[in-house]
Protein backbone atom coordinates (compact mmCIF):
# COMPACT_ATOMS: atom_id res chain seq x y z
CA UNK A 1 0.00 0.00 0.00
CA UNK A 2 1.07 3.00 -0.84
CA UNK A 3 2.56 5.99 1.81
CA UNK A 4 0.33 8.38 2.86
CA UNK A 5 0.42 11.72 1.32
CA UNK A 6 1.24 14.28 4.29
CA UNK A 7 1.09 17.80 3.19
CA UNK A 8 3.20 20.53 5.35
CA UNK A 9 1.09 21.59 8.59
CA UNK A 10 -1.19 18.44 8.63
CA UNK A 11 1.18 16.66 11.65
CA UNK A 12 -0.88 17.35 15.29
CA UNK A 13 -3.78 18.89 13.42
CA UNK A 14 -6.72 16.92 14.88
CA UNK A 15 -9.20 18.24 11.99
CA UNK A 16 -7.17 16.61 9.14
CA UNK A 17 -5.54 13.30 11.26
CA UNK A 18 -8.04 12.79 13.62
CA UNK A 19 -5.34 12.81 16.41
CA UNK A 20 -5.80 14.77 19.54
CA UNK A 21 -2.05 17.07 20.02
CA UNK A 22 -0.89 15.70 24.02
CA UNK A 23 0.77 18.27 25.80
CA UNK A 24 3.27 17.60 28.36
CA UNK A 25 1.53 18.01 32.20
CA UNK A 26 3.64 19.11 34.62
CA UNK A 27 3.51 16.64 37.64
CA UNK A 28 3.88 18.76 40.40
CA UNK A 29 0.77 20.77 38.88
CA UNK A 30 -0.67 17.84 38.55
CA UNK A 31 -0.55 17.06 41.79
CA UNK A 32 -1.98 20.54 43.19
CA UNK A 33 -4.81 19.94 41.23
CA UNK A 34 -5.73 17.00 43.05
CA UNK A 35 -4.99 18.81 46.43
CA UNK A 36 -7.33 21.09 45.34
CA UNK A 37 -9.91 18.81 44.67
CA UNK A 38 -10.00 17.27 48.05
CA UNK A 39 -11.50 20.11 49.13
CA UNK A 40 -16.10 20.05 49.75
CA UNK A 41 -17.84 23.52 49.81
CA UNK A 42 -20.37 22.70 52.71
CA UNK A 43 -22.02 26.04 52.53
CA UNK A 44 -21.96 29.66 50.45
CA UNK A 45 -24.78 32.19 51.37
CA UNK A 46 -26.02 35.61 52.03
CA UNK A 47 -28.67 37.08 54.12
CA UNK A 48 -30.41 38.85 53.24
CA UNK A 49 -30.57 37.93 50.24
CA UNK A 50 -31.86 40.28 48.07
CA UNK A 51 -31.53 43.10 50.17
CA UNK A 52 -32.81 46.48 50.09
CA UNK A 53 -30.67 49.38 48.87
CA UNK A 54 -28.52 50.51 51.13
CA UNK A 55 -28.63 47.74 53.87
CA UNK A 56 -25.87 45.34 54.57
CA UNK A 57 -25.76 41.61 53.79
CA UNK A 58 -24.08 38.95 55.31
CA UNK A 59 -21.66 36.31 53.37
CA UNK A 60 -21.58 33.17 55.19
CA UNK A 61 -19.15 30.33 53.57
CA UNK A 62 -18.08 26.81 55.05
CA UNK A 63 -14.67 24.88 53.06
CA UNK A 64 -13.42 21.78 54.45
CA UNK A 65 -9.82 21.92 53.13
CA UNK A 66 -7.88 19.38 51.73
CA UNK A 67 -6.09 16.67 54.23
CA UNK A 68 -3.04 15.87 51.50
CA UNK A 69 0.12 17.75 52.82
CA UNK A 70 2.58 19.07 50.17
CA UNK A 71 5.51 20.47 51.75
CA UNK A 72 6.10 23.77 50.35
CA UNK A 73 2.32 24.27 49.15
CA UNK A 74 0.03 26.66 50.88
CA UNK A 75 -3.96 26.48 50.18
CA UNK A 76 -5.31 29.77 49.72
CA UNK A 77 -9.01 30.65 50.02
CA UNK A 78 -10.11 34.06 48.09
CA UNK A 79 -13.09 35.98 48.04
CA UNK A 80 -14.12 38.04 44.50
CA UNK A 81 -16.52 40.07 44.29
CA UNK A 82 -15.76 43.64 45.73
CA UNK A 83 -12.47 43.17 44.80
CA UNK A 84 -10.27 40.26 46.05
CA UNK A 85 -9.83 39.53 49.60
CA UNK A 86 -7.68 36.16 51.51
CA UNK A 87 -10.16 34.90 54.02
CA UNK A 88 -10.51 31.87 56.49
CA UNK A 89 -12.14 28.55 54.97
CA UNK A 90 -14.85 29.13 57.74
CA UNK A 91 -15.99 32.44 57.94
CA UNK A 92 -18.34 35.47 56.85
CA UNK A 93 -18.12 39.25 56.23
CA UNK A 94 -20.20 42.27 55.69
CA UNK A 95 -21.48 42.91 52.09
CA UNK A 96 -23.17 45.69 51.00
CA UNK A 97 -22.24 46.33 46.80
CA UNK A 98 -24.09 49.19 45.06
CA UNK A 99 -25.34 46.98 42.10
CA UNK A 100 -26.02 43.34 42.08
CA UNK A 101 -22.96 41.46 42.55
CA UNK A 102 -21.29 37.82 42.22
CA UNK A 103 -19.34 36.70 44.53
CA UNK A 104 -16.92 33.83 44.18
CA UNK A 105 -14.97 31.73 46.04
CA UNK A 106 -11.51 30.14 45.17
CA UNK A 107 -8.67 27.81 46.34
CA UNK A 108 -5.22 28.51 45.14
CA UNK A 109 -1.92 27.53 45.00
CA UNK A 110 1.08 28.10 43.14
CA UNK A 111 0.62 26.02 40.18
CA UNK A 112 -3.20 25.48 40.42
CA UNK A 113 -6.88 27.19 41.10
CA UNK A 114 -10.19 25.79 41.70
CA UNK A 115 -13.65 27.72 42.17
CA UNK A 116 -15.50 26.16 44.33
CA UNK A 117 -18.78 28.01 44.14
CA UNK A 118 -20.46 31.27 43.55
CA UNK A 119 -23.40 33.62 45.04
CA UNK A 120 -25.55 36.08 43.67
CA UNK A 121 -26.85 39.23 45.75
CA UNK A 122 -29.08 41.18 44.41
CA UNK A 123 -30.67 44.40 45.11
CA UNK A 124 -34.77 44.37 45.99
CA UNK A 125 -36.00 47.87 44.95
CA UNK A 126 -39.34 46.82 45.64
CA UNK A 127 -39.56 50.18 48.53
CA UNK A 128 -38.05 52.46 45.68
CA UNK A 129 -39.80 54.91 42.98
CA UNK A 130 -39.08 56.36 40.27
CA UNK A 131 -38.86 60.13 39.45
CA UNK A 132 -39.20 61.52 35.82
CA UNK A 133 -37.71 64.65 34.61
CA UNK A 134 -38.86 66.01 31.16
CA UNK A 135 -36.56 65.56 28.45
CA UNK A 136 -37.55 69.42 27.91
CA UNK A 137 -36.05 70.22 30.36
CA UNK A 138 -32.99 68.13 30.36
CA UNK A 139 -32.38 69.55 26.64
CA UNK A 140 -32.79 73.59 27.57
CA UNK A 141 -30.83 72.68 30.23
CA UNK A 142 -27.83 71.58 28.24
CA UNK A 143 -28.40 74.41 25.79
CA UNK A 144 -27.91 76.68 27.96
CA UNK A 145 -25.07 75.11 29.11
CA UNK A 146 -23.59 75.48 25.61
CA UNK A 147 -24.46 79.43 25.11
CA UNK A 148 -22.64 79.82 28.15
CA UNK A 149 -19.69 78.08 26.74
CA UNK A 150 -19.72 80.57 23.67
CA UNK A 151 -20.37 84.09 24.93
CA UNK A 152 -21.63 86.78 22.48
CA UNK A 153 -18.81 88.86 23.07
CA UNK A 154 -16.05 86.18 22.21
CA UNK A 155 -13.97 85.19 19.38
CA UNK A 156 -16.14 82.27 18.19
CA UNK A 157 -20.10 83.33 18.39
CA UNK A 158 -23.43 81.45 18.03
CA UNK A 159 -25.05 82.01 14.99
CA UNK A 160 -28.57 82.12 14.37
CA UNK A 161 -29.95 78.61 14.24
CA UNK A 162 -30.86 76.85 17.13
CA UNK A 163 -28.86 74.49 19.24
CA UNK A 164 -29.99 71.06 18.33
CA UNK A 165 -29.44 68.07 21.09
CA UNK A 166 -30.03 64.37 20.06
CA UNK A 167 -30.42 61.81 23.01
CA UNK A 168 -30.07 57.93 23.23
CA UNK A 169 -29.45 55.71 26.39
CA UNK A 170 -27.62 57.57 29.15
CA UNK A 171 -26.02 60.04 26.38
CA UNK A 172 -26.41 62.56 23.94
CA UNK A 173 -25.28 64.71 20.71
CA UNK A 174 -25.00 68.67 20.44
CA UNK A 175 -25.22 70.46 16.89
CA UNK A 176 -23.79 73.56 17.59
CA UNK A 177 -23.63 76.54 14.90
CA UNK A 178 -20.70 79.14 15.26
CA UNK A 179 -19.25 81.62 13.64
CA UNK A 180 -15.77 83.19 13.86
CA UNK A 181 -14.20 86.14 12.37
CA UNK A 182 -10.60 84.82 11.14
CA UNK A 183 -8.08 87.81 11.40
CA UNK A 184 -6.57 89.17 7.45
CA UNK A 185 -9.33 86.16 5.93
CA UNK A 186 -12.74 85.47 5.23
CA UNK A 187 -15.13 85.00 7.98
CA UNK A 188 -16.18 81.23 8.79
CA UNK A 189 -19.07 79.04 9.64
CA UNK A 190 -18.09 76.45 12.00
CA UNK A 191 -20.42 73.60 12.55
CA UNK A 192 -19.47 71.57 15.72
CA UNK A 193 -20.76 68.18 16.27
CA UNK A 194 -20.08 66.63 19.94
CA UNK A 195 -21.12 63.73 22.22
CA UNK A 196 -21.63 63.72 25.47
CA UNK A 197 -22.59 60.55 28.14
CA UNK A 198 -24.01 60.66 31.72
CA UNK A 199 -24.05 58.19 33.77
CA UNK A 200 -25.28 56.52 37.84
CA UNK A 201 -22.04 56.06 39.88
CA UNK A 202 -22.98 54.80 43.42
CA UNK A 203 -25.59 56.95 43.39
CA UNK A 204 -24.10 60.02 42.06
CA UNK A 205 -24.16 61.80 38.49
CA UNK A 206 -21.25 61.13 36.37
CA UNK A 207 -20.78 62.81 32.94
CA UNK A 208 -17.51 62.30 30.41
CA UNK A 209 -16.95 64.25 27.19
CA UNK A 210 -16.87 61.76 24.19
CA UNK A 211 -16.03 63.23 20.70
CA UNK A 212 -16.35 66.72 18.48
CA UNK A 213 -16.55 66.83 14.46
CA UNK A 214 -15.76 70.11 13.40
CA UNK A 215 -17.08 71.61 9.98
CA UNK A 216 -15.42 74.45 8.65
CA UNK A 217 -16.60 76.78 5.63
CA UNK A 218 -15.62 79.79 3.93
CA UNK A 219 -18.26 80.04 1.44
CA UNK A 220 -17.88 79.41 -2.28
CA UNK A 221 -16.82 82.88 -3.28
CA UNK A 222 -13.95 82.45 -0.80
CA UNK A 223 -12.74 79.41 -2.65
CA UNK A 224 -12.07 81.30 -5.91
CA UNK A 225 -10.86 84.34 -3.67
CA UNK A 226 -8.24 82.76 -2.38
CA UNK A 227 -6.92 80.78 -5.14
CA UNK A 228 -8.15 77.59 -3.12
CA UNK A 229 -6.41 78.22 0.12
CA UNK A 230 -9.52 78.55 2.03
CA UNK A 231 -10.11 74.48 1.68
CA UNK A 232 -6.40 74.22 3.42
CA UNK A 233 -7.09 76.59 5.71
CA UNK A 234 -10.72 75.00 6.66
CA UNK A 235 -8.86 71.61 7.52
CA UNK A 236 -6.53 72.95 9.63
CA UNK A 237 -9.24 75.14 11.85
CA UNK A 238 -11.10 72.12 11.99
CA UNK A 239 -7.99 69.98 13.14
CA UNK A 240 -7.54 73.05 15.87
CA UNK A 241 -11.27 73.44 16.93
CA UNK A 242 -11.47 69.12 17.47
CA UNK A 243 -7.85 69.18 19.33
CA UNK A 244 -9.17 72.39 21.62
CA UNK A 245 -12.60 70.47 22.58
CA UNK A 246 -10.87 67.01 22.84
CA UNK A 247 -8.46 68.90 25.86
CA UNK A 248 -10.19 71.77 27.24
CA UNK A 249 -14.38 72.92 26.21
CA UNK A 250 -15.42 69.24 25.60
CA UNK A 251 -14.40 68.21 29.31
CA UNK A 252 -15.32 71.52 30.83
CA UNK A 253 -19.08 70.83 29.05
CA UNK A 254 -19.17 67.82 31.01
CA UNK A 255 -18.31 68.82 33.79
CA UNK A 256 -20.77 71.69 33.50
CA UNK A 257 -23.96 69.33 32.56
CA UNK A 258 -22.90 66.83 35.66
CA UNK A 259 -23.67 69.24 37.95
CA UNK A 260 -26.75 71.07 36.15
CA UNK A 261 -27.75 67.65 36.09
CA UNK A 262 -27.04 66.42 40.04
CA UNK A 263 -28.42 70.09 40.62
CA UNK A 264 -32.25 69.60 39.05
CA UNK A 265 -32.11 65.53 40.66
CA UNK A 266 -31.53 67.23 44.20
CA UNK A 267 -34.15 69.92 43.89
CA UNK A 268 -36.83 67.24 42.68
CA UNK A 269 -35.02 64.68 45.30
CA UNK A 270 -35.94 67.29 48.09
CA UNK A 271 -39.55 68.12 46.94
CA UNK A 272 -40.12 64.52 47.09
CA UNK A 273 -38.61 63.72 50.96
CA UNK A 274 -40.41 67.03 52.37
CA UNK A 275 -41.41 65.73 55.65
CA UNK A 276 -40.33 61.82 54.55
CA UNK A 277 -39.55 59.88 57.64
CA UNK A 278 -37.16 57.79 56.35
CA UNK A 279 -35.69 59.85 53.55
CA UNK A 280 -35.35 59.03 50.19
CA UNK A 281 -31.90 59.39 47.89
CA UNK A 282 -30.85 58.69 44.56
CA UNK A 283 -29.67 55.08 43.80
CA UNK A 284 -29.46 55.62 39.66
CA UNK A 285 -30.90 57.14 36.61
CA UNK A 286 -31.88 56.45 33.23
CA UNK A 287 -31.41 59.12 30.54
CA UNK A 288 -33.73 58.30 27.44
CA UNK A 289 -35.05 60.13 24.55
CA UNK A 290 -38.10 60.33 26.35
CA UNK A 291 -37.27 61.60 29.90
CA UNK A 292 -34.45 61.86 32.82
CA UNK A 293 -35.96 58.81 34.97
CA UNK A 294 -34.30 58.95 38.28
CA UNK A 295 -34.77 56.27 40.92
CA UNK A 296 -34.93 56.85 44.65
CA UNK A 297 -34.74 54.50 47.76
CA UNK A 298 -34.94 55.00 51.21
CA UNK A 299 -32.02 55.19 53.36
CA UNK A 300 -32.52 52.55 56.30
CA UNK A 301 -29.41 51.09 56.88
CA UNK A 302 -28.90 48.71 59.46
CA UNK A 303 -25.64 48.77 62.08
CA UNK A 304 -22.60 46.74 60.14
CA UNK A 305 -22.23 43.30 60.62
CA UNK A 306 -19.20 41.83 62.25
CA UNK A 307 -16.77 40.39 59.94
CA UNK A 308 -15.34 36.90 60.83
CA UNK A 309 -13.60 35.60 57.29
CA UNK A 310 -10.71 37.94 56.84
CA UNK A 311 -7.08 36.57 57.26
CA UNK A 312 -5.96 37.96 60.85
CA UNK A 313 -9.55 39.23 61.90
CA UNK A 314 -10.40 42.75 62.10
CA UNK A 315 -13.27 44.43 59.73
CA UNK A 316 -13.32 45.34 55.82
CA UNK A 317 -13.90 48.56 54.52
CA UNK A 318 -17.09 48.23 52.57
CA UNK A 319 -16.42 49.36 48.82
CA UNK A 320 -19.71 51.81 49.28
CA UNK A 321 -20.24 53.40 52.52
Amino acid sequence: MAERIRFPGNAGNPAITGELPVNPFDPEQLRQVLLLNEAVLVSFSASPNPRAPWDWSTLSWNITMPTTVIPGVHVEVTLFGEGEQVVQPQGSRPAKPYGDTTYTLVLRTPLAARQLGKVDLAIDFGSCFELPQRIDEVREMIQAEVKRSFPSTGKVTLRDQGIEVDFGINSFVIDIPLTTDVPNWFDADIDLTVGFQVFPVDGRVGASYSFAKTTVSFGAASAILSGGCSVAVAKALEEQSDGFFDGFIGPAIARQIREKVRLGMNTALAAFNNGRTPPYKVHDFTLTESNLLVRICPVSAPPQPSDHGGVGGGEVEPAHA
